[in-house]
């Protein structure tokens, strides 16, 4: 009886040991997702922020007055990256939606060739800041059924992610094609490229690629998960592929309209 006892204890003991271990394991993953969190969302929206800081650098550089043209330049940057930095504020919130099916999109026929243009102009500053060559190879007015100021945003995060990690002098090549009936669109660049074993698990929310023992400091996080959702709620697709040497592209595909 004594024996029978002694087993159920340690079979109690052990149990609550495991799910002890479990809890703490859960709260360790919890933490670091939170600190994941933390750190994607300082990043992304410091880039707007000091794009912005550095349009006014230059706008105190020279004389504004006398050269009207170049100051409303930098004015429409700026507006530009004010209107990107208030897209990133409510990004969490929009993944929430999305998951929860409540997000409805505004969707228009959209001129996606000079969206592009648009975003590209507006990050002029930061791809001159990276000494980056940024090159848009498309035909004039591809459209798309899609909300524009969402698709807009896409661009951004994948601009935003070549420039990241392409190490010095950045190079970034846009590809718009229409064929059949849908569009496809290519961003790629020659950084440092990502492991096929994670060409599906970068679009998930807060992973990171790996790197050794650490993940790289800058990392995946919300942002190519908010980009899979858009692509996804427009009934498009969104893959990665790898480029060589190296490098990587991201390839999107959407019903042209």
């Amino acid at each position: 009886m004594a024996h029978l006892f002694s087993l159920a204890m340690l079979g109690i003991t052990v149990t609550a040991f495991l799910f002890l271990f479990r809890s703490l394991k859960t709260q360790q993953r919890l933490a670091l997702l939170k600190n994941d969190f933390i750190s994607n969302m300082t990043h992304e929206l410091k880039t707007p922020i000091a794009t912005v800081g550095v349009a006014i650098e230059a706008l105190k550089s020279f004389h504004a007055l006398n050269d009207p043209k170049r100051t409303q330049e930098y004015l429409d940057i700026s507006a530009g990256e004010l209107q990107r930095l208030n897209l990133l504020v409510d990004k969490v919130l929009r993944v929430s939606m999305f998951e929860q099916d409540k997000m409805e999109l505004q969707q228009t026929v959209t001129d996606l060739t000079a969206l592009a243009q648009q975003v590209v102009s507006s990050m002029r500053l930061q791809l001159e800041k990276a000494h980056a060559h940024c090159e848009l190879h498309a035909a004039p007015a591809v459209m798309v059924k899609a909300d524009a100021l969402h698709l807009q945003s896409v661009l951004y995060n994948l601009l935003d992610n070549a420039l990241k990690y392409s190490g010095d002098h950045p190079s970034i090549d846009i590809h718009i094609k229409q064929t059949d009936g849908r569009v496809q669109l290519r961003v790629s660049d020659k950084g440092e490229g990502i492991p096929a074993e994670y060409s599906d698990k970068v679009f998930d929310k807060f992973f990171r690629v790996p790197h050794g023992d650490t993940h790289n400091i800058k990392g995946y996080g919300l942002g190519l998960s908010y980009v899979a959702e858009v692509i996804k709620k427009h009934g498009g697709s969104i893959r990665v592929e790898p480029v060589q040497p190296h490098g990587a592209c991201f390839v999107i595909e959407l019903q042209s309209a």
